[in-house]
């Protein structure tokens, strides 16, 4: 069974939240102020989204090293990209070296520490580093940014369920669930939650 959040998860993150939208926004605000931006500046920049665009394509399918090669690419083209950074340290500890892709995660809250994003991407690289303390911090800061963010939510839950809490595991299941039931089919098949295939309370929660 699964260690990691599914998929599902993945696809949310990468497609960025409000935050990341925002900072969207903004570019293009500014774009259209300037007059003054070249057709080689523009030029690059399209070739940075597409590296980007790419980089998140290959991380929902599981491409870890294609990820890592568009993302990198990207940051070649944009030093400064906080998204490229979280995006290539999320799929490198996919990959398996949690400590670079743990120094990525780092970098990518340097450049911006309001990539609510990146947030989410250094909960999970914690948490594949299996210091769970630090990644329920994480997890934490991205909701109260996005109280109703399903799968920070259940990755609480199943910290709380790996260090042996059971009561606080399935408080924040039942509180995932409420906000996506989708979870019950997930939590149903992680082995975060295996041991309490006998629990009532969790077996009423996912509908065992």
């Amino acid at each position: 069974m699964r260690r990691i959040l599914p998929i599902l998860a993945l696809l949310i993150f990468i497609s960025g939240c409000g935050v990341n939208q925002n900072t969207n926004n903004s570019n293009t605000e500014s774009n259209a102020k300037s007059s003054s931006i070249s057709t080689q500046d523009s030029s690059k920049m399209t070739k940075l989204d597409s590296h980007l665009t790419v980089a998140k394509q290959a991380l929902s399918a599981g491409d870890y090293v294609k990820t890592i090669e568009e993302a990198t690419a990207s940051i070649k083209d944009n030093p400064n990209s906080s998204e490229a950074y979280s995006v290539r340290g999320f799929a490198t500890a996919l990959h398996g070296n949690t400590a670079k892709g743990l120094a990525d995660t780092k970098k990518a809250y340097d450049l911006d520490p309001n990539n609510v994003a990146n947030y989410y991407n250094m909960a999970m690289v914690y948490k594949l580093q299996g210091q769970l303390n630090e990644s329920k911090q994480w997890f934490e800061k991205v909701l109260e940014t996005d109280p109703s963010n399903t799968w920070s939510v259940y990755g609480i839950a199943t910290i709380y369920a790996d260090q042996g809490d059971d009561t606080k595991a399935l408080d924040w299941l039942e509180k995932a669930i409420n906000i996506d039931p989708s979870v019950k089919a997930v939590a149903a098949e992680q082995d975060h939650f295996e041991r309490f295939h006998n629990n009532t309370r969790f077996k009423t929660l996912v509908g065992l």
